[in-house]
């Protein structure tokens, strides 16, 4: 007797639908990424990009698993492959697969709900995705079922994969046929070769580039501490010299200096970068002010304030601005500027200037140096500078978020002043 033909309609019923094999595939897919990514993924800034990947993911798993089920309850399923203890094993992985690829995404939903740290949850980068109203009590209880599910999971993939080759090669029945494309068993033999493969390669380039990261990042920390230890110090010294006799005399000063005073002009940029092992962080803010009096010729003499409105503060993902301006980092509600106020400048070259002043900064206020350089002439002049900040000295960057991350910032600024004579 012939076989039937893949358009024979007795052949299309033991097949699944287009539908279902098309979001067959894609769940097995994301799945294989999104459970290596998860048992690979580093913690902390330097795992960030792959933190909010996970929830993407996780997220459209789960979408893709109600649209799923929801096809599987309106159109009815081929018949069962086999009866028996056999017929009764499939379909128990089966049940156990819907379970888990709901319970999953829910764990992991609540566990960003229930976290310390309030990190908005943006599906890949557009679409803002609300938390859970739940406890934070729970987040230790959800964190514990959503590791506990990952390794079910595993479990559940290899049954699955076990019972697809036993009918496969030992009862030789041709199951593939039933999830492959076109009712063909290579396709989907391919498909699930890609699935195995999609695991393996990202496991591998995460886990190799959180291992890559992690003695890189513990050089920097030590190198960072050393530094900002140093550079705090040598301010402190300068700053504590020249405070007191800045303070009193700077109005006389600046009378007998004929100071300028200098209007800083639209479109300058006030920077930041950190570093956390491999990676680097950069970003900027877009609200800061200053008055400035000065005398490029008697520096000694200058009065400058500078005040930088920190919910300005950006590195170009909202998720990540979020955070920043949060209790971990800025607490920019609390504490909505910082401001920082020069003791002593001087001059250490042709247009190149170093001055010592305090930073005050989410409540605490610490010596902070600045250097910088003036190009132009008479009234109209370009500034650039930078300095390095010790944010650990203001507590910024306290919780499991700032876990990586270098202790000083680098600042940078440019801007164009136009100034005038009081």
């Amino acid at each position: 007797m012939a076989r039937p033909s893949s358009n024979d309609p007795a052949a299309a019923q033991d097949r699944y639908s287009t539908v279902a094999i098309v979001l067959h595939w894609a769940i097995a897919l994301s799945l294989a990424f999104q459970l290596a990514l998860g048992f690979a993924m580093p913690d902390g800034p330097s795992g960030f990009d792959e933190y909010q990947l996970h929830k993407s993911v996780g997220v459209t798993i789960l979408l893709l698993t109600l649209v799923r089920l929801g096809w599987r309850l309106t159109h009815r399923p081929p018949p069962p492959a086999e009866a028996g203890l056999g017929g009764w094993l499939a379909k128990a992985v089966h049940t156990g697969f819907y379970l888990f690829l709901i319970a999953m995404p829910l764990t992991g939903w609540a566990i960003v709900s229930t976290s310390r740290i309030e990190v908005p949850t943006v599906l890949w980068g557009v679409l803002p995705w609300p938390h859970l109203p739940l406890s934070g009590g729970l987040h230790d209880a959800a964190e514990e079922a959503h590791e506990l599910l990952a390794w079910l999971g595993v479990a559940l993939f290899l049954l699955h994969v076990a019972g697809v080759i036993r009918h496969q090669l030992l009862l030789r029945d041709g199951l593939l046929k039933r999830m492959g494309p076109g009712g063909s068993a290579a396709l989907a033999g391919l498909l699930a070769l890609l699935v195995v493969a999609v695991y393996f390669a990202t496991g591998m380039r995460v886990a190799g580039n959180a291992v890559a990261s992690g003695a890189y990042q513990e050089a920097e920390r030590i190198e960072a501490r050393e530094d900002a230890a140093e550079a705090t110090e040598e301010v402190a010294e300068e700053s504590a010299e020249a405070a007191e006799e800045a303070a009193e005399e700077a109005e006389e000063a600046a009378e007998e200096a004929g100071l300028a005073e200098w209007a800083i002009q639209p479109g300058g940029r006030l920077g930041f970068a950190v570093t956390a092992g491999s990676d680097t962080y950069t970003g900027s803010f877009s609200d800061w002010s200053g008055a400035i009096r000065f005398d490029p010729d008697n520096p000694e003499s200058a009065d400058i304030r500078i005040e930088v409105r920190l919910a300005s503060a950006t590195v170009g993902d909202a998720t990540m601005d979020a955070m920043m301006h949060g209790a971990e980092f800025f607490a920019a509600a609390a504490n909505p500027t910082a401001t920082w106020r020069s003791t002593a400048v001087r001059r250490t070259g042709p247009g190149r200037y170093s001055a010592g002043g305090t930073l005050s900064l989410k409540g605490a206020s610490r010596p902070q140096a600045v250097s910088f350089t003036l190009s132009g002439e008479g009234l109209r002049r370009h500034v650039e500078g930078s300095a390095s900040i010790d944010r650990t000295a203001f507590g910024v960057g306290t919780g499991d978020a700032a876990q990586g991350l270098a202790a000083p910032v680098a600042l940078s600024f440019a801007f164009d002043a136009v100034g005038r004579k009081p």
